[in-house]
């Protein structure tokens, strides 16, 4: 059930964005950068700290809108999981972990991040463009969990399913074009 009368009929986000395309256009746009762009960090990866900050947030919908992304992308059920419960050690590659830790640090304590945390990620062997490219999507969530859930959009497995198929196999470019026709 959504809060606000504009979104009474609302079964997720996309309806939102899609309510009012001139606004929320250029956030569409940005969105489809940040999570399908060329990467050191692959898509599922950028997917998995998605559900990862949302798991932190408590937005169930964002949470079960990128596990079912990730089930769609045949990332192991295993892996998806431990996304969803918090647990990540010995199902998420090792490399991923400190990306991880980071990202539920700038969720949690956005003011404590300092050098240090940019160094261990440097030693973990990660690119600044990967750190910058981590950041993003970080940020990115922790926005988009605050939006759907001020909005009180719930969602359902069937519309996870859905969207999750979507977003692994065409990312979020089909919804970034319905929005634009709408600004046209």
């Amino acid at each position: 059930m959504t809060y606000l009368s504009q979104a009474k009929d609302f079964q997720g986000v996309a309806e939102v964005f899609l309510r009012d395309p001139e606004r929320y256009a250029p956030l569409l746009q940005f969105i489809e950068n940040v999570m399908t762009r060329d990467s050191e960090l692959t898509v599922a990866e950028r997917e998995m700290i998605a559900a990862h900050v949302s798991k932190l947030n408590d937005c169930g919908f964002c949470l079960g809108a990128h596990s079912w992304t990730l089930a769609a992308m045949d990332i192991d059920l295993a892996t998806v999981r431990a996304i969803e419960e918090g647990a990540h050690e010995g199902e998420v590659d090792d490399r991923l972990l400190p990306v991880l830790a980071f990202a539920g640090k700038l969720t949690r304590t956005p003011g404590a991040v300092g050098q240090g945390d940019i160094d261990g990620l440097r030693a973990a062997g990660w690119s600044d463009q990967a750190i910058e490219d981590a950041i993003n999507v970080a940020s990115l969530f922790n926005y988009m969990n605050r939006l759907v859930d001020a909005f009180g959009i719930e969602g359902n497995e069937d519309y996870f399913r859905q969207i999750g198929q979507t977003l692994a196999t065409r990312g979020y470019a089909p919804l970034v074009e319905s929005a634009l026709k709408r600004v046209g």
